[in-house]
């Protein structure tokens, strides 16, 4: 992480965020414009408004019942070939520090960019995702990644995103998570968090930015602990810079299979963000465009 970015990482874990934002945003007032105009074009459901309602007063929202069968049984269907490719990606990300995950999608990438008609992507653009997520943040989002990743046992003291914590890559961070294997037991590793409200109650501390159980558990009653333990296929949208979070806890013998996609409200506030992990294809949507920071 350069200079520039942890400066921001820091101002993202303050106060100081909104205002940082609101100038960034002013800068590109044109396109922030347009964002929000396009979002009246949405057509968006009432279950998808209860969604995206749900999400900003609580932090969550579980949407399997807005999701494409179509694409849900296709994401399935590519998700188990990737298992056959956990040994190979993991001999490639050898001094990837997160050891307990593997990260599957490099081999789908040319150059470091997936085409906009991958399934992987097409998945985040369905209109049960983008609308939900749309109607909660205001404005059509800009799509930040998206991620296949497998969580296994390393037998490593708990680190990184295995300890609670938020994500501060910018004011409003909603995640879209699939399971692609079962999670059903505290061994696959389950998706844990805690809902918006109970976040508050813990704070922003100025110290450190993961956190242990017996922290959190000082300032938050452990039965608010909300764990998505879940058959595959299920998913679900979080809200990670509201609500602390952690996952990943995998048992010996156990792993876990997950799609990630990561949408932001435009603009990207760390720097990088015209080395798009995305390229169009010839049919690819002006609005698609948009979403994939491509416009």
């Amino acid at each position: 992480m350069g200079l520039m970015s942890r400066a921001l990482w820091q101002v993202n874990r303050s106060p100081l965020r909104w205002a940082v934002k609101t100038g960034v945003s002013t800068w590109h007032y044109g396109a922030k414009r347009q964002r929000k105009q396009e979002l009246n074009g949405l057509d968006v459901s009432a279950a998808q408004e209860a969604a995206a309602n749900g999400l900003n007063r609580d932090g969550y929202a579980i949407v399997s019942e807005l999701i494409d069968p179509s694409l849900l049984k296709q994401l399935a269907a590519s998700g188990e070939a990737k298992l056959s490719e956990i040994e190979a990606a993991d001999k490639q990300q050898a001094g990837y520090w997160k050891k307990f995950l593997v990260h599957l999608l490099d081999s789908e990438m040319v150059d470091g960019k997936l085409a906009a008609d991958n399934l992987f992507v097409r998945y985040a653009l369905q209109p049960g995702v983008v609308n939900v997520v749309a109607s909660a943040l205001g404005e059509v989002p800009w799509l930040d990644y998206v991620m296949l990743s497998y969580s296994r046992h390393t037998g490593q003291a708990l680190a990184s995103s295995q300890l609670w914590h938020r994500d501060h890559d910018d004011v409003r961070v909603v995640k879209f998570y699939t399971y692609l294997t079962d999670v059903q037991e505290d061994a696959d590793g389950p998706f844990t968090f805690l809902s918006r409200q109970s976040t508050d109650r813990f704070g922003y501390p100025l110290l450190g930015s993961h956190f242990s159980d017996d922290e959190v558990f000082e300032k938050v009653p452990r039965q608010d602990v909300k764990v998505m333990k879940a058959p595959r296929l299920v998913s679900f949208m979080i809200d990670t810079s509201r609500c602390l979070h952690m996952g990943s806890r995998i048992a010996p013998g156990h792993g876990r299979l997950m799609y990630t996609a990561t949408f932001i409200a435009f603009p990207r506030m760390f720097p990088g963000g015209k080395n798009r992990p995305f390229r169009a294809t010839p049919g690819t949507s002006e609005r698609d465009k948009m979403i994939l920071g491509l416009g």
